[in-house]
């Protein structure tokens, strides 16, 4: 099972948990030339099923933090998915 790619990992720049989400996180940067340029996330929110945390331990198993960490951005959207 760890190598097949979670639903909830793919086309992700990170993935991280908290207590009730599995969370992809999808960044870029929005140059402006008359504005500042910008970090964004586009991150949608899975929630934590049975299903999923056992889909996301194997996947990330040999992570020194298993549940991970959010890349800090200056801007976001958020989607939720039940």
């Amino acid at each position: 099972m760890q190598n097949q790619v979670p639903h909830f990992s793919e086309n992700a720049t990170n993935v991280y948990r908290t207590e009730c989400y599995i969370v992809r996180q999808c960044l870029g940067i929005k140059y402006g030339l008359e504005e500042n340029n910008v970090v964004f996330s586009h991150d949608t929110y899975f929630r934590r099923t049975k299903k999923r945390d056992k889909e996301y331990e194997a996947y990330y198993y040999d992570r020194k933090n298993i549940n991970g960490k959010r890349l800090p951005t200056t801007m976001y959207a958020r989607h939720y998915v039940d």
